[in-house]
């Protein structure tokens, strides 16, 4: 029971699963979009680090968040009902994700893609690897540390650099798992292993709910510039 005088609880009842990764093209875009449709997510949510170029550090905008060959519009794609998207990092990123988690209804399932989603305090939290250590973007470490799974690609440039990962994963991310895959096959596992431990994270014993039909591209609306930040550069 909440004291009086506590502020509400932000998220209301919101399961959060956060993806995060060491650095782009990791994967972490189709991860996010699969855990969508394998959760039967009705929320979706894009963080990035601030540094791209948009109208305001919260974008809800149909046009732009459906955008095809976007992150935010896989996430629509994947059978999200809403998505945001948060362009803000430092001491403004906490501010902006309360304002996106304003945009949702309470209750459901919401996957949010980008390291600075794990200060939402997720349910279950994955981390994915495809770089060595020193190769980290900078919001990694922190992410990295509050992870739940790690899964770590050695058939790209993390492999050379296996034995001194393993070392750094068991000191950086001590509480969590850690799985070795290489190539598709042990990836789409690996995946898989992701969503399990994510319905098992948000009470889930099988998909919620299927995924509607792919919303028509928007009529008007304003601007539906191309956004570095939101754009899909290959798998990520």
């Amino acid at each position: 029971m909440k004291k009086p005088g506590a502020e509400p609880d932000p998220r209301k009842g919101i399961s959060v699963v956060a993806v995060g990764a060491s650095s782009k093209k990791a994967g972490k875009s189709t991860l996010a979009a699969r855990l969508v449709r394998g959760l039967g997510a009705e929320y979706g949510l894009k963080v990035s680090s601030g540094g791209t170029h948009t109208d305001g550090p919260l974008v809800t905008e149909p046009a732009t968040i459906s955008s095809p060959g976007t992150d935010t519009g896989a996430l629509v794609e994947a059978g999200a009902l809403r998505v945001a998207w948060v362009n803000a990092a430092g001491e403004d990123l906490p501010a902006v994700l309360r304002q996106a988690l304003s945009y949702f209804s309470p209750g459901g399932v919401l996957v949010a893609e980008g390291n600075g989603a794990f200060a939402l305090d997720p349910d279950f939290a994955v981390f994915l690897v495809s770089a060595p250590f020193e190769r980290f973007k900078p919001s990694a470490h922190e992410a990295l540390a509050h992870a739940d799974l790690v899964l770590v690609d050695t058939g790209g440039p993390a492999g050379a650099d296996r034995e001194n990962l393993e070392r750094v994963l068991e000191r950086e991310a001590p509480g969590a798992k850690k799985v070795f895959y290489r190539g598709d096959e042990e990836g789409s596992r690996a995946f898989d292993l992701a969503l399990e431990m994510a319905r098992e994270a948000v009470g889930q014993q099988e998909q919620r709910r299927s995924p509607p039909p792919r919303p028509s591209p928007p009529r008007g609306g304003g601007s539906n510039r191309e956004k570095d930040g939101n754009k899909r550069t290959g798998p990520s």
